[in-house]
């Protein structure tokens, strides 16, 4: 997973986008436990683009996002804050 680290800031609001390696289709990205709908972001080969909309929408602190694949699960921690 690229990064596997992030930092979001709403002040200055874009997309993240994760790159996972290793593997041949994503077939779905949670935040924590709970599924991500798919509103909130988009998938384009095995890179993952979650929307700012959504991120902006969350509490600020460490959000871990798992990105599932048919290889298995990566996770990247993403840092929300103003």
């Amino acid at each position: 997973m690229s990064p596997e680290t992030a930092t979001f800031s709403k002040a200055a609001a874009a997309d993240v986008v994760l790159t996972v390696a290793g593997a041949t289709t994503i077939t779905a990205l949670k935040n924590g436990t709970s599924n991500v709908n798919a509103a909130n972001y988009t998938i384009n080969g095995l890179v993952v683009t979650i929307t700012k909309d959504y991120l902006t929408g969350l509490a600020n602190g460490d959000k871990t996002f798992t990105v599932v694949t048919d290889a298995g699960s990566v996770v990247s921690t993403v840092t929300v804050g103003d």
